[in-house]
């Protein structure tokens, strides 16, 4: 899992295996100290994996923690 933090909201990505074994990227979202949020799913590509890095860079996240 990878965690972005910034000073009022988070971001998470996880790689999981959906129900029909393919990789999937999901992704969370929301305030910190809130009950706000999202989370959705897409198809894994690793080209997208360096597209979430860079705009939550660009948002002013950094990166917290995570393999």
């Amino acid at each position: 899992m990878r965690l972005y933090l910034s000073p009022d909201r988070y971001y998470a990505i996880a790689i999981q295996l959906d129900l029909f074994d393919r990789p999937v990227i999901v992704r969370a979202w929301g305030g910190r100290g809130s009950r706000r949020g999202g989370m959705a799913t897409e198809p894994f590509s690793t080209a997208r994996l360096k597209d979430i890095d860079r705009r939550r860079r660009q948002h002013g996240y950094s990166h917290a923690s995570g393999n």
